[in-house]
């Protein structure tokens, strides 16, 4: 399913991440021109739930409303990581500079600030667990953020 707002927009591949307590360090290449990720998907399952019950779900601060009274409306659970994903694709949609990073394999993070990463997919199971804060509420946070950084 693509994306309505943004048709010519094609999707991104994530970079693999590290499994968990690996690291290693390679050093990125001087001639790397390739921009980080912005559009990277996964969360199909979630648009179309929404388009069965009649709603558009653009990738906009306004659709966060929306996504948190579905969540408070029962939202299926087995929709959290789409709902993580759409929430990462929306700050690196509204957030200037924001972009995708995978540090731990299967958990994708939005990097929004030189020192600041979201965990995209934790913030969407706490948030379908309990109901605060909101994703209106994580949001706002996320725009205080990035508004401090120097």
């Amino acid at each position: 399913m693509s994306i309505p707002e943004d048709p010519a927009e094609h999707l991104q591949k994530l970079p693999e991440g590290m499994p968990i307590r690996y690291a290693e360090y390679r050093p990125v290449p001087s001639d790397a021109v390739e921009p980080p990720p912005t559009n990277v998907g996964g969360y199909e399952e979630l648009l179309g739930y929404f388009q069965q019950r009649g709603q558009p779900l653009p990738r906009t601060a306004e659709s966060l409303a929306t996504l948190d009274q579905a969540i408070n409306d029962g939202l299926p659970a087995e929709l959290v990581r789409p709902v993580g994903m759409f929430y990462g694709d929306l700050l690196t949609h509204t957030v200037p500079g924001a972009h995708w990073e995978v540090v731990e394999a299967a958990y994708p993070l939005v990097r929004v600030t030189r020192n600041v990463a979201i965990d995209v997919v934790r913030i969407a199971l706490r948030r379908m667990a309990i109901p605060n804060p909101t994703f209106e509420q994580n949001y706002a946070h996320v725009l205080e953020l990035v508004r401090q950084e120097p």
